[in-house]
């Protein structure tokens, strides 16, 4: 019986890491409840709905081995008078790309094109193997959409949260002509994150080492490919690294580690207010100012691609 009970628990935890949810949104798109609204927005960040932005649906090719649909929102064609590069937005994990949607006008605003997309196994792409892996399939999604990116611009920005950011780090030593990284509550390693959960802490340490194995095993990835390990190969792409001390789901402490081991530039804002991938929603006029500025020091003056 209690060997019974045991499985059943730490197969259910299993299944709340491998696959995240937010309430009141479904990764097909057709679920949008109040809830929902409020955390991305109106229609939850389905710009097919709002109608707010002139946009084309894209798909890039993965190296994953299939195709990832996205959005691309122009700056001109929305009424921007100028042009200096693009951004990336990449979504965090159990999200798609409508959780950013809400951070589209302030880079337009900035003279960017946006382009947004879903990670593999989150809103409309495809899943080949089931679950989150914690940026080891996921970076290479980014990596993906960075080559297709980078044979079209020469200002290059990225913005991530949670495993999006986690995901961009991983694939920092391979991002050469990025300008800058915008990183919200990035994590060390999916191991630190076990290990560090206010869940874990009334646990033996077997249990949560059975906890991870069991993880890795039914997500088919491994713990090497991490930010803890990618940094030290990485030293010149600028970074800003965000993450609110009331986060309760991935420590700010990740990220007070993450920039020592960076090499590179790198500056850190650690507000007190913002839950986990919420930071601008409580701190959004200084949150613009420090990301415009850091877009400013690190991008030329040109207003072409």
């Amino acid at each position: 019986m209690v060997l019974s009970i045991f499985a059943f628990g730490i197969w259910s935890a299993s299944n709340q890491i491998l696959f995240p949810k937010w309430k009141g949104i479904t990764k097909d798109f057709l679920e949008c409840s109040s809830l929902g609204e409020r955390l991305w927005g109106k229609f939850c960040g389905n710009i097919r709905l709002t109608k707010e932005f002139e946009f084309r649906e894209v798909s890039i090719r993965s190296f994953n081995g299939y195709e990832l649909p996205g959005w691309f929102v122009p700056a001109l064609a929305n009424g921007v008078g100028f042009q200096k590069g693009v951004i990336l937005l990449v979504h965090g994990g159990g999200a798609d790309r409508r959780e950013l949607t809400r951070f589209i006008p302030f880079y337009l605003n900035q003279g960017f094109d946006v382009f947004s997309f879903d990670l593999s196994c989150h809103g409309e792409a495809p899943c080949q193997f089931p679950g989150l892996s914690f940026g080891n399939r996921e970076s290479v999604d980014v990596l993906s959409a960075y080559l297709y990116l980078s044979k079209k611009y020469q200002n290059i920005l990225m913005m991530g949260s949670s495993v999006g950011a986690t995901s961009i780090l991983i694939s920092l030593p391979f991002l050469e002509q990025v300008k800058g990284l915008v990183l919200e509550n990035p994590m060390l390693s999916f191991h630190r994150l076990i290990l560090d959960s206010p869940e874990s802490s009334g646990l033996p340490h077997w249990m949560v080492q059975t906890l991870i194995e069991l993880v890795t095993i039914r997500g088919k990835f491994d713990t090497l490919l991490s930010p803890e390990n990618s940094l030290p190969l990485a030293a010149n792409v600028p970074l800003l690294i965000i993450h609110s001390k009331n986060d309760m789901v991935v420590s700010y402490q990740h990220s007070i580690a993450l920039a020592k081991l960076y090499s590179g530039p790198s500056e850190v804002w650690f507000p007190d207010l913002g839950s986990h991938g919420m930071v601008w929603e409580a701190n959004q006029v200084e949150y613009e100012m420090r990301v415009r500025d850091f877009i400013q020091r690190n991008t030329n003056d040109r207003k072409t691609r």
